[in-house]
């Protein structure tokens, strides 16, 4: 990515991208990798059904919406350092209570007021603020690599030998202090100085409040759509390691698939956000959503190991490339000086999707006893939302031609 000018130095831009990247990835890498891999220990421990667990990482999606619109202020009153700490403090907490924890309650309690919270003030919005702010010339490939899943492809294979070796409890607290040490990296990020051209650069009906937002219909097109998208991706982070197990598989080759889709997840955020800054947010997001149901389409029928490596890929891939091209989609329709508050309130109005889908997943696979039916509604979702993404992207391209 060539060098910007207004005191953005080579050697600032590349630390304020590592920061970035190691936040996104202890907040995304520590909550959804280690729910996917605990979630049947999770069962044994409180004997309670896969519904009821999955409600912890719906309290993770209810904290990050929730919380959206205000990271924005957050941001611009105590700045991006303060609030990337304090959302780590939080989340380690989170899981500091984990780890001692035999209440439901508790582990409810804990997802719900610490790591959820924690994760939205540390995690894809600031980071992605952080990382566009210092590479607006490139802001997809920036945020795709700052927000690369690498501690989440990881999780599943090392928090499946961490828990053998040390059992949850002590899962829970590696997870804990990783979160402390990651604290005086934190300590040196900073906001990116203003372009000169900035303020020139905001198209003219971008300008004004929330309410110049909500009154717009692309704008809900892209929350209905993009809530969609992320919903699927997170039902999957949080049911593919038993979804395989059910499959047949055993718990070593459901965590190795897990780790494949997690490192394709790798690949897909930078491939996504090179798509997004040669053919736009919306096509790009049209290519996640088709991918998305042609992976879990294959899942849901092949029977063998290595044919199913293939869907496994597709889906880690194009899930992790999802909020990049939302952040070059939001730039170029609502205009540079209204990202932080577009991205906040689409957190927000997505939560309704994103919070019920992943525990209905689950209540649905006790109903039926399978995935099968859960895969079915994936399928026809992402051919749905693929279409609409391809319409909005003609609009994304019409808006930045204006």
């Amino acid at each position: 990515m060539p060098t910007v000018n207004g005191g953005r130095s080579g050697r600032d831009r590349g630390w304020m991208l590592i920061r970035g990247f190691l936040s996104q990835n202890v907040a995304i890498g520590c909550s959804y990798g280690a729910f996917g891999v605990s979630l049947l220990a999770l069962q044994d421990r409180y004997s309670a059904g896969r519904g009821i667990v999955s409600l912890g990482f719906s309290f993770v999606i209810l904290g990050m919406g929730l919380l959206g619109p205000l990271i924005a202020r957050s941001v611009g009153r105590l700045g991006l350092r303060r609030t990337m700490m304090f959302g780590t403090v939080l989340a380690g907490s989170g899981y500091g209570v984990l780890a001692s924890s035999s209440s439901i309650v508790a582990f409810l309690l804990a997802f719900g007021l610490l790591i959820g919270p924690g994760v939205a003030l540390s995690g894809t919005l600031p980071v992605g603020l952080l990382a566009g702010g210092w590479y607006p010339e490139a802001r997809g490939r920036a945020v795709g690599l700052a927000t690369m899943p690498v501690l989440l492809s990881l999780m599943p294979m090392i928090g499946t030998a961490l828990i053998e070796w040390l059992d949850l409890s002590g899962f829970y607290a590696v997870l804990a202090v990783l979160h402390f040490l990651l604290l005086p990296v934190l300590a040196g990020v900073h906001s990116a100085p203003p372009l000169p051209h900035t303020a020139s650069a905001v198209p003219a009906h971008a300008q004004g409040g929330s309410g110049g937002l909500l009154t717009r219909p692309v704008f809900w097109l892209m929350v209905l759509c993009g809530g969609a998208i992320n919903s699927v991706g997170i039902t999957g982070v949080a049911n593919m390691v038993a979804l395989l197990v059910e499959q047949g598989r055993s718990p070593g080759q459901a965590a190795f698939l897990a780790s494949l889709m997690g490192g394709a997840s790798v690949l897909g955020a930078f491939g996504i956000g090179w798509l997004c800054d040669h053919i736009g947010g919306g096509r790009a997001l049209a290519v996640a959503a088709a991918g998305f149901g042609v992976g879990w389409l294959v899942l849901g029928s092949a029977p063998g190991f290595p044919t199913i490596a293939l869907p496994v890929l597709f889906i880690g891939a194009c899930g992790a490339g999802i909020f990049p091209a939302v952040n070059v989609v939001s730039t170029r329709i609502f205009g540079l000086d209204r990202l932080g508050h577009a991205l906040g309130l689409f957190g927000f109005f997505t939560l309704p999707m994103t919070f019920i889908l992943p525990p209905a997943a689950g209540v649905l696979h006790d109903a039926t006893g399978s995935y099968q039916a859960m895969i079915a509604v994936i399928v026809s979702a992402c051919t749905i939302v693929a279409v609409c993404f391809f319409l909005l992207g003609r609009f994304e391209g019409k808006t930045a031609q204006a």
